[in-house]
């Protein structure tokens, strides 16, 4: 603060550009290329990767070559196009689930469309309330925001520095495109057998975009992932396929995959319960504080800081647009349901749950980083609550089911946008943008990302399918969230949860939050957060051993830095993911157009 202090109000008011028209029209572009390129990643993989570094990297490449940019020209058209790939963070986790739970037509344009728009307006714009005791007073590290920023004072000194994520993307694309559009390269390789009464699974997936996840997300978490994963496929699966002697005739890759999604994903699921708990329990006094200042923000009105690095968009702003997602929400719900009063009370509760998960997605992306928004934790919790709500007033299957997905969609993308903004917001920081141009920037962006959605949506899981789904192809996608997501919802109508497991999950966690209160007080800097382990249990094998496989790759790179830095390594990982993704996307809308792929 005492640098902010320190600066007079003549230099404050003497901003250099900062929100320009060129800057929204380059924004607008990448964030449609990054969403795309995100959804891809999230129904393939499970995992979405924050998009701010490359935007900003395309950013300043792009308007060096036009000429008079400044570092916050550059921050906003970063803010936009990452605003724009994390409505896509949002809505992979839970639309998909419609057709998990059987829908055959196409997901609906205005459903998805409003609903991701409520849940980004909660997400971008309660977060304001949010920027100052996170960022400002509570000093949370927000990691990528932080090295977003080295990356664009990098670029102010000397240069864009784009070509390690150019070479990146191009190799990636390339391994992609052999695989999926050429068929010369096979995805992954698996092996499986039956020892004795027990079936052991394994394989690795050949996905430069997973080696790019890992590098990003650095040892300690992708460890976490992969240790998730070997439990449910080296330990709980041998177990479990040892008690169904009724799956001795399936070859060992089935039993196995049969065991993983029946029963193993739902330790996942206890796991997950536990541990969004456990973090709303442990974030109490920020949350607490947070809330203070919002309602002392709107005690202050429309009074302005002196200062151009604390003007945020005013407390009516904030709160009148957060609140007209609520009107949406309701005509949704009632559209569905057609009971009035169940609608409205929805839309209520997910106001006040909104800002919740808004509050606690946001500390937690300020100290593990935005790609590893733990917001399928949050927002299974939810769904339970809701599906639990809905089916004690009496409503049923299938319209049960479907009610909770769709509430649930709005917290999951006012999550995702959440994290998202508080690093763009903490990267503004760092430069001495104006939080007001940010503002209205992750707005747009998010409005942009919501309105082309559906199409991407619809594109890729008519190309491709969900895996365990009639509909599902050649190279089907997982969505695994999705898919877990959907399960969820049916088990709580059906009564068909498998309690046991989930009671497991819970056991699991516990042990693990003991074990990581013990590193705590021991000061190590290695500690065991339940939420990438509940990751590892409910991905495919093959996923969690390349993602831990890129984390080793960084870290023989970095010679033992355990978390990523910004740099040249960083940007290659981001291109990594950018451009499988990219290749992805539009293979997808060329098996759409009824080309059959892979060619050969």
């Amino acid at each position: 603060m005492a640098r902010l202090a320190g600066s007079s109000s003549a230099e404050a008011e003497q901003a250099p550009r900062e929100l320009t028209g060129r800057g929204i029209v380059l924004g607008a572009i990448l964030a449609l290329i990054l969403g795309s390129a995100n959804t891809y990643l999230g129904l393939f993989a499970g995992l979405t990767v924050s998009a701010s570094i490359p935007a900003a990297v395309i950013s300043m490449a792009v308007l060096r070559m036009l000429g008079g940019a400044t570092i916050l020209e550059n921050n906003f058209v970063q803010t936009m196009a990452s605003a724009g790939e994390a409505v896509a963070a949002g809505a992979i986790f839970t639309f998909p689930a419609l057709i998990v739970l059987g829908q055959t037509s196409a997901l609906g344009y205005g459903e998805v469309t409003m609903l991701c728009i409520a849940g980004s307006l909660m997400g971008s714009l309660l977060v304001i309330f949010l920027r100052r005791p996170y960022i400002v007073e509570e000093r949370l590290p927000f990691p990528e925001g932080r090295a977003c920023a080295e990356v664009l004072r990098a670029g102010e000194v000397g240069g864009a520095r784009a070509a390690p994520l150019t070479c990146g993307a191009m190799l990636s694309a390339a391994l992609k495109g052999l695989q999926t559009v050429v068929g010369l390269i096979p995805g992954a390789v698996a092996g499986a057998r039956w020892v004795g009464a027990s079936a052991f699974a394994g394989a690795a997936d050949l996905s430069a975009a997973l080696l790019g996840v890992g590098y990003i997300v650095g040892v300690p978490i992708a460890s976490l992932i992969f240790l998730g994963g070997a439990f449910a496929w080296l330990v709980a699966i041998p177990i479990l396929s040892a008690a169904h002697p009724e799956l001795r005739h399936l070859d060992p890759q089935a039993a196995a995959r049969t065991i993983w999604s029946g029963e193993v994903r739902y330790i996942g699921v206890g796991a997950m319960l536990v541990g969004g708990v456990a973090t709303l329990y442990r974030l109490r006094g920020p949350i607490g504080r947070a809330l203070r200042e919002s309602v002392d923000t709107a005690r202050a009105g429309h009074s302005a800081p002196k200062v151009r690095e604390e003007r945020d968009l005013s407390t009516t702003t904030v709160l009148g647009g957060a609140a007209a997602s609520l009107p949406v929400i309701f005509a949704i719900c009632w559209a569905l349901s057609g009971r009035p009063v169940l609608s409205a009370t929805l839309a209520l509760a997910l106001a006040f749950v909104g800002f919740f998960a808004s509050a606690v997605a946001g500390y937690l992306t300020g100290i593990v980083g935005g790609s590893n928004n733990p917001i399928s934790g949050v927002t299974i919790i939810v769904l339970l609550a809701v599906a639990g709500l809905l089916k004690l007033s009496g409503v049923a299957s299938p319209l049960g089911p479907r009610l909770a997905i769709t509430a649930a969609a709005v917290v999951c993308t006012a999550a995702a946008m959440a994290g998202d903004s508080l690093h763009d917001l903490a990267t503004g920081f760092h430069v001495r943008a104006t939080p007001r141009a940010l503002e209205i920037s992750l707005l747009l962006g998010a409005m942009l990302g919501a309105l082309v959605m559906a199409p991407i949506l619809n594109t890729l899981i008519g190309a491709y399918g969900i895996e365990g789904t009639p509909t599902a192809r050649a190279g089907a996608l997982a969505a695994p969230q999705a898919f877990l997501m959907a399960q969820v919802a049916r088990g709580v109508f059906s009564g068909a949860l498998p309690w046991g497991a989930v009671g497991a999950g819970t056991m699991l966690a516990g042990a693990l939050l003991a074990f990581d209160r013990m590193l705590e007080r021991r000061g190590s800097r290695w500690r065991t957060p339940v939420m990438p382990v509940a990751i590892g249990l409910y991905l495919p094998f093959g996923l969690s051993v390349t993602i831990f496989t890129g984390s080793l790759v960084h870290l023989a790179h970095t010679r033992g830095k355990l978390t990523p830095a910004a740099g040249p390594g960083l940007l290659f990982a981001a291109g990594m993911v950018a451009g499988e993704a990219l290749v992805g996307v539009l293979a997808g809308a060329l098996v759409t157009s009824g080309l059959h792929m892979p060619l050969l």
